[in-house]
C-alpha cells in the first residue's frame, strides 16, 4: 500500500490478523532464525487465540531450529494451494521480496487480497494487498511480537522462546550493530515470559556435528583478501560437502569469521550447489551490501544481504569481489 504509514500499516494488519480466524504463516525459502521464529511464535499464538493457524516453509527447515515447530515440520510448497485457499489471511513474514519465494511467487500473486506482509528488509517488491515494512526493526520477532502484543493474543512458552531466537539470530546475539533498545526490551518480555537465554544459545550454537567444524576449516583454509585487505572472500565447494560430511545448512554465520580481522570492511561467503552459488555478504557499515545484492537479484539490509547466481562459482567470486571493491572505491 504506497503512501501508507508505518503506524498506519501496523494497525491495518492488525485489524486484519483480528478479523480472521485462519491464518496460513509463511517464510521465505532458505529460512533463517527470524523468519522460522517469527512464524513459529504468530501461529502459536494464533492457536492459543482460537485461531487455526499453519505454518508454510518453501524449502527445508534446518535441523537445529526443528525444536520451534514441536508438533511437526512446517507444511511445503507442494502444500500452498490448498492451505491457502483454505485460510482467510495469508502472512509472510521477514520477506518482502519474490526472488525469496522461489516458485510460489506466482500462486501468491494470484491470492494477492488475502496476502499480507510483515518485513524489516530494505528491497520490498510489491508482494500482497498490505504490507508493513519497518526498516528500523532488528528482527521480524520484534515486529511480531509487537502485533501479538497488540492484537492482546496469549502468549505460550513455546512462542516467547521461537520469538527469542529470531531476535537474537537476527542480531548475532545482540552483538550486531542493529542491536537497539527496541529488540532488548523486547527480549527482556520474552525472558520475563519464560525463555531462557543460556539454554537457548547452547542448543543452538553449542550442539554443532563435528563435520560443521571440519566444513568450517574447509572455508577458512579458502579465505583470500582483496582490495587491500578490505574485501575477504570465502568458499565452500560441493567438494568440500562431500569429503567433509558437512551440510549446506551448517555453513550458517561462516560469513561473519573473516570480519575478526582488523582491516575487512567487506565479507563474501559463496556457497556451491548443484545448480547455483548461494552468496552472502557481510559489512562493518562502510558499504551497502544490498545495493551489491542486488546488482545480482538478490538484497538485504546495509550490512547484512545475499543472494544467489547460477553461474560458475569461479565466475562468481570474480563479480561479486569486483562489486564490493566498486562499492568501496578500491576498483
Amino acid at each position: 500500500m504506497c503512501g501508507t504509514s508505518v503506524d498506519e500499516s501496523f494497525d491495518l494488519l492488525a485489524e486484519r490478523l483480528a478479523a480472521s480466524g485462519r491464518l496460513l504463516i509463511l517464510t521465505h525459502a532458505r529460512p533463517d532464525p527470524d523468519g522460522l521464529g517469527a512464524s513459529a511464535a504468530l501461529a502459536a499464538c494464533a492457536r492459543a487465540s482460537q485461531r487455526a493457524a499453519k505454518v508454510l516453509v518453501p524449502g527445508d527447515v534446518p535441523p537445529r531450529y526443528a525444536f520451534l515447530f514441536p508438533d511437526g515440520p512446517p507444511a511445503g510448497s507442494g502444500q500452498f494451494a490448498k492451505l491457502a485457499d483454505e485460510a482467510d489471511l495469508i502472512v509472510i513474514l521477514d520477506t518482502c521480496a519474490t526472488s525469496q519465494l522461489d516458485d510460489l511467487a506466482d500462486a501468491i500473486a494470484r491470492r494477492r487480497e488475502k496476502v499480507v506482509v510483515a518485513d524489516h528488509h530494505v528491497t520490498p517488491d510489491d508482494i500482497g494487498s498490505l504490507r508493513w515494512i519497518d526498516s528500523t526493526a532488528a528482527a521480524a520477532g520484534v515486529m511480531t511480537l509487537e502485533l501479538i502484543e497488540a492484537l492482546g493474543w496469549p502468549m505460550p512458552a513455546e512462542a516467547a522462546e521461537a520469538l527469542l531466537v529470531a531476535v537474537a539470530g537476527d542480531t548475532g546475539w545482540f552483538r550486531f550493530s542493529n542491536t537497539d533498545g527496541r529488540c532488548l526490551r523486547a527480549a527482556a518480555r520474552l525472558m520475563e515470559a519464560g525463555s531462557q537465554a543460556d539454554v537457548l544459545y547452547a542448543r543452538l550454537y553449542q550442539s554443532d556435528r563435528p563435520e560443521r567444524l571440519r566444513l568450517l576449516e574447509r572455508a577458512l583454509a579458502s579465505l583470500s583478501l582483496h582490495c587491500g585487505g578490505k574485501v575477504a572472500l570465502m568458499q565452500v565447494r560441493q567438494s568440500d560437502f562431500e569429503q567433509t560430511g558437512g551440510r549446506a545448512d551448517e555453513t550458517e554465520n561462516f560469513v561473519n569469521e573473516p570480519l575478526r580481522i582488523a582491516q575487512v570492511e567487506a565479507s563474501v561467503m559463496l556457497v556451491e550447489n548443484s545448480d547455483v552459488v548461494r552468496v552472502s555478504l557481510r559489512s562493518r557499515g562502510g558499504m551497502d551490501v544490498s545495493a551489491v545484492a542486488g546488482r545480482f537479484g538478490g538484497g538485504g539490509h546495509v550490512r547484512a544481504a545475499g543472494c544467489r547466481v547460477s553461474r560458475p562459482v569461479e565466475t562468481v567470486a570474480e563479480e561479486v569481489v569486483a562489486a564490493c571493491a566498486e562499492a568501496l572505491g578500491c576498483a
